[in-house]
C-alpha cells in the first residue's frame, strides 16, 4: 500500500505562522515552562519539556491545524509497506553551518533507534541514505503513524557536531529559526534565544529574542504572568488556571488536544507488591476514584470524568465505556473483601511538585478501602523518566488524547513498553489487537480494534484513567490578541515560524 504527500503540501506546513515578519526581527517574546529543564538533546527527552527545543529544533514534519503532519524539513514521503521514503528540503543549513542532507537526517533516526527513549522511533528498524536529500527507513512492522511520530522529538534533527558532543544536553545546535544563548540564559531560570543566522526561511524570524522562563510552581508563574514577566505559559488544570479564566487582563487559552491523568499500575505480576497482581485489587481502586469530585476540586471544574485512553472528539473513542468504573465506594471494598488483600496494603507513589495535590486526593480515595499509599516527592520534570525504571510498583503520568492509539502498546502493553518496567507479558488479547491495529491505515477501519483494546484495558484494570482535561495556555490579553501567536495542535508549545512580539 502507498500513501504519498505531495510537496505541494509544504506551502500548508509553511503557513502555520501567519504573519509576514518585518525587515529585521524585533522585540521580545517571554514563554513559561511549568517542568524545569532536564535536557535539549531532544533523542533523550523523555517527557515534558518540548518547549525548550521548539526554538532551536525543527522536525522532518509538524501538524497542520487539523492535526494532519505537513513536511516540513522534508518535502514530502511515500510508504510502501515497511519502507517509508522521504524527500528532504534542499539549501538548509544548521545554526553552526554545516549541511542538512540525507546522510545527517539517517544519523538523527538511527541515533534515536539505539537510544531507544523516543517511543515514536520504536517501530523503526534503521534508516539508509538513497541520495543526497533522500532518505529510506525500514520499520519492523506495519505503522500507519510513522509520520506523525517525525512531526515530534522522533523528528527532530541535530547537527554532526550536536551528535558527537558530550555536552549536547546543554549545547543544542539545529536548524530552528532561533539559536540557544548560553551566555545570556540562567541555568535553572530562563532559556535565551537570538536568530539564527543561518535560517532557511529568515521571513519567518520576527523576533530579536525569545525567552523560556523555568517557573515549575504554579503561583510564581501565575505572578510573572500578571506582572508582565511573561507573555504566555502552560498550566495542568488547577486554583491558578482557574484564576487566569477570571482575571482582566488574562485568558485561559483551551487549546486543541487534551491530557488524560491516569495512573499506572506497572507492577501488575505483584513482584514488589503482591497485591498488584490481584484484578480485585485493582478494580476495586478504579471503582474508588470519585472522578467527579477530583475534576471539580482538584482541577477546578476543567476536567470531565474518563474511563478509556481517548478523548470524545478522538476518533477511537467509545462511548459504551463511559461509566465503566464509576464511583461507587460500596462496589470497591465489596471487591477488596473477596481479593487475596482484604485487609489492605500500602506502595509508594512518586510525585512531582505539579501533581501533587492529585496524588494527595487518590491517596484520600485509596485510603478509604484500607490502601495506603506514601506520596514520594521526586524533582520536577524526572517523573517520566524515574516511572520507566522498577523504583516505584505504581506511577502517575498524561496521556495525550489526540495520540495515536498504537501508542498504548509501545508505552505500556508491549514487554519492552516504554513504561513496562517490570517486563510483564501482555495477555494474548491485547497483544493480538496491538498488532492488528497496526495493519490498516484508515482510522475508520482501525477504530473498532482501539475499541476493543481500551474494552480490554478496563477489564484488566492495570491503566486507571482517571480525567481528561484541555490543553491550556495563560496569556496576557495582548497576546490573546496577538495574531501571529499560533499554539501547535496537541502540544503546550507555540509556533515560532512568524512569531512577533506583543505589539
Amino acid at each position: 500500500m502507498k500513501d504519498a504527500l505531495l510537496a505541494v503540501a509544504v506551502a500548508a506546513g509553511l503557513g502555520l505562522g501567519v504573519a509576514t515578519a518585518s525587515a529585521e526581527p524585533t522585540g521580545t517574546f517571554r514563554y513559561a515552562e511549568q517542568v524545569k529543564l532536564i535536557t535539549m538533546d531532544p533523542q533523550q527527552q523523555s517527557g515534558s519539556g518540548v518547549p525548550y527545543l521548539r526554538p532551536v529544533y525543527e522536525s522532518l514534519f509538524e501538524r497542520g491545524p487539523d492535526g494532519v503532519p505537513v513536511p516540513l524539513l522534508a518535502t514530502g514521503y511515500e510508504v510502501d509497506g515497511l519502507d517509508v521514503t522521504i524527500t528532504l528540503r534542499e539549501g538548509v543549513a544548521f545554526s553552526n553551518g554545516e549541511a542538512f542532507n540525507a546522510e545527517v537526517a539517517v544519523a538523527n533516526i538511527n541515533r534515536g533507534v539505539a537510544l531507544a527513549i523516543i517511543e515514536g522511533l520504536k517501530t523503526v528498524e534503521s534508516a539508509e541514505a538513497v541520495d543526497e536529500f533522500t532518505l529510506r527507513i525500514k520499520l519492523k512492522e506495519p505503522d500507519p503513524a510513522i509520520i506523525d511520530s517525525l512531526c515530534h522529538t522522533g523528528g527532530m534533527m541535530l547537527a554532526p557536531a550536536a551528535i558527537a558532543d558530550p555536552a549536547l544536553d546543554r549545547n543544542p545546535i539545529g536548524t530552528g529559526p532561533y539559536v540557544y544563548d548560553r551566555e545570556a540564559s540562567r541555568e535553572g531560570e530562563v532559556r535565551v534565544y537570538t536568530p539564527n543566522p543561518t535560517y532557511w526561511d529568515k521571513d519567518k524570524i520576527g523576533l530579536a529574542r525569545y525567552e523560556v522562563w523555568e517557573l515549575p510552581d504554579d503561583t510564581a508563574r501565575l505572578n510573572a504572568l500578571k506582572t508582565g514577566q511573561i507573555d504566555a505559559g502552560n498550566w495542568l488544570a488547577n486554583p491558578q488556571s482557574a484564576i487566569i479564566d477570571r482575571t482582566p487582563g488574562l485568558k485561559l487559552v483551551r487549546g486543541s488536544g487534551g491530557l488524560n491523568y491516569h495512573v499506572i499500575i506497572s507492577d501488575r505480576e505483584g513482584t514488589v507488591v503482591p497485591a498488584f497482581a490481584d484484578l480485585d485489587v485493582r478494580q476495586a481502586m478504579a471503582h474508588a476514584i470519585d472522578r467527579e469530585a477530583f475534576g471539580k476540586a482538584i482541577q477546578f471544574g476543567l476536567a470531565e470524568k474518563s474511563f478509556q485512553p481517548y478523548g470524545k472528539d478522538d476518533w477511537a473513542y467509545d462511548p459504551a465505556l463511559e461509566g465503566v468504573y464509576e464511583y461507587d465506594l460500596d462496589k470497591a471494598r465489596e471487591y477488596m473483601a473477596k481479593s487475596t488483600f482484604p485487609e489492605g496494603f500500602s506502595f509508594d507513589m512518586p510525585s512531582i511538585p505539579i501533581y501533587q495535590s492529585r496524588l494527595e486526593a487518590l491517596a484520600g480515595f485509596f485510603n478509604e478501602i484500607g490502601i495506603r499509599m506514601n506520596i514520594v516527592p521526586q524533582e520536577p520534570g524526572t517523573l517520566a523518566r524515574v516511572s520507566r525504571t522498577t523504583s516505584y510498583p505504581a506511577t502517575n503520568l498524561v496521556w495525550q488524547t489526540n495520540t495515536d492509539p498504537k501508542f498504548l502498546a509501545l508505552r505500556y502493553i508491549y514487554e519492552n513498553a516504554a513504561y513496562n518496567p517490570f517486563k510483564t507479558a501482555p495477555s494474548d488479547e491485547l497483544l493480538a489487537l496491538a498488532e492488528e491495529g497496526l495493519q490498516p491505515v484508515d482510522p475508520a477501519v482501525r477504530a473498532p480494534i482501539y475499541r476493543k483494546m481500551a474494552s480490554r484495558l478496563a477489564e484488566e484494570a492495570f491503566l486507571i484513567f482517571v480525567t481528561n482535561t484541555p490543553i491550556l495556555f495563560g496569556v496576557s490579553d495582548r497576546t490573546a490578541d496577538n495574531e501571529t501567536v499560533v499554539y501547535r495542535f496537541g502540544e503546550d508549545s507555540i509556533n515560532l515560524r512568524g512569531l512577533k512580539a506583543n505589539d
